[in-house]
């Protein structure tokens, strides 16, 4: 099944459509496998990768080993992304301080443009952590066990997620850590540009160089999504049954509520700055349709700078500055709403739960990291799984494979928030600076 889902034709089928398709296979063949198995009975139940359980003793010929075997390609899968989230987090961090203009004094546009660009991002990820905790996303009981949220002190989770040692660190996925090392490693890169170029320029060249292979190495991995999704179903269906499929559902609604809730928010803080909601929309109606359609925010950033500039009338010099930031770096769809989501789902099939703690460090998390995977390809994958890892919340990795599943159908909802929000950024920062 895995091998024919990989090999369904690029041409003719979209990226996103082959990842459903291996969704619905994996679907269908692990409630086939369950069902075989509450039909024959099990004698008993083994435990594998990341502590799922499922009974596997089936008479010869009804499927025996596909839930170890399905869980095995799930794990190895999800490991590729827990080896690779250190080194995008890292380059990227890197690279995004090397590439920032240097300021003796920062000008006004900048320090707002960063400060709006960080506190939408933190506010996209609060909202994503209230509807995840609230309506319990993830969360039914008969958790796979893996992980327990204990009642940790903030003090105490700030200490665990504090730099340590760098190859520990990359290893371990600690990304406010990797994150850390990356800012001071560009800032010390960037100073020191100033009078010794000559000396440095073979580091700005390798960074450039590391982007570029680590982009690739992404984009090689994100294109075995299709066949994984398939491996993923068949792994959650044999080991929770056809409740797991609520679950999931139920995850989506929340998010489209969410993404709705965070929309209305927008459009109250552009009230506030003078763009009533019914001008918001109806200038923005373009880029929001195509934000739907493409599922790129990069592809709808040329309507939403047209609707800010000529649509709204504002300042199309801090317009364009500010949309174009906020659709790379500090995305409130793919880099705050919906990892923070995808985190409390996680821990919550786990059988863990949320503390105060925990949500005050997923909160600092998210928002930074939705800066240091800026320019990474799937930016939303790389997310949750800094999102997951950064918070030590590492056992509950295989709780993402569902969102790696429902991806394409995700991407609508959140692809909305990204272009939304740039032009929510906008226009904040356009009438703070016009005072």
């Amino acid at each position: 099944m895995i091998a024919a889902v990989n090999r369904l034709p690029k041409k003719k089928l979209s990226f996103a459509a082959r990842v459903l398709i291996g969704a619905a296979c994996g679907t269908v063949f692990g409630l086939a496998v369950y069902g075989l198995e509450r039909f024959f009975g099990s004698g008993g139940a083994v435990i594998f990768a990341d502590g799922w359980k499922t009974g596997v003793r089936m008479p010869a010929g009804t499927g025996m080993g596909v839930p170890q075997w399905a869980a095995m390609g799930t794990q190895i899968y999800l490991g590729l992304f827990r080896f690779l989230i250190g080194p995008v987090v890292f380059i990227c961090t890197v690279r995004m301080v090397i590439r920032t203009p240097a300021f003796r004094e920062m000008p006004a546009q900048e320090r707002t443009k960063r400060r709006v660009n960080t506190l939408m991002t933190a506010l996209a990820c609060g909202v994503g952590l209230f509807f995840g905790i609230l309506f319990q996303v993830g969360g039914a009981g008969n958790g796979f066990g893996a992980v327990q949220a204990g009642g940790e002190s903030i003090p105490e989770l700030a200490v665990k997620m504090a730099p340590v040692n760098l190859a520990a660190d990359l290893l371990a996925g600690k990304v406010t850590a990797v994150f850390a090392a990356g800012i001071l490693t560009g800032m010390a890169a960037k100073r020191m540009s100033g009078k010794y170029m000559d000396t440095v320029k073979p580091f700005f060249n390798l960074t450039e160089a590391a982007f570029s292979i680590m982009g690739s190495v992404c984009k090689t991995v994100i294109a075995w999504k299709p066949a994984a999704s398939a491996a993923v179903m068949t792994a959650l269906l044999t080991s929770f049954g056809p409740e797991i499929l609520w679950r999931i559902i139920k995850f989506l609604l929340v998010l489209v509520l969410a993404a709705v809730s965070m929309l209305i928010l927008q459009l109250v803080l552009a009230a506030l700055c003078g763009v009533s909601p019914a001008a918001f929309m109806r200038a923005g109606k373009a880029a929001m349709g195509k934000a739907l359609k493409t599922r790129s925010g990069q592809a709808s950033l040329p309507e939403a700078q047209k609707a800010l500039a000529e649509g709204l009338g504002l300042n199309q010099e801090i317009t364009d500055e500010v949309s174009a930031y906020a659709i790379s770096s500090g995305m409130q769809g793919c880099g705050a709403l919906f990892p923070a989501m995808a985190l409390v789902f996680a821990v919550n099939l786990a059988g863990g739960s949320f503390t105060p703690g925990l949500a005050a460090a997923a909160l600092a998390v998210v928002t930074m990291t939705s800066y240091g995977i800026t320019g990474a390809p799937g930016t939303a994958t790389m997310a949750e799984f800094a999102a997951v890892m950064g918070t030590g919340m590492e056992g509950a990795v295989s709780g993402l494979g569902a969102m790696v599943a429902v991806d394409p159908i995700a991407d609508v909802p959140r692809t909305l928030i990204n272009v939304t929000g740039c032009m929510t950024n906008a226009i904040i920062a356009e009438r703070r600076l016009r005072k």
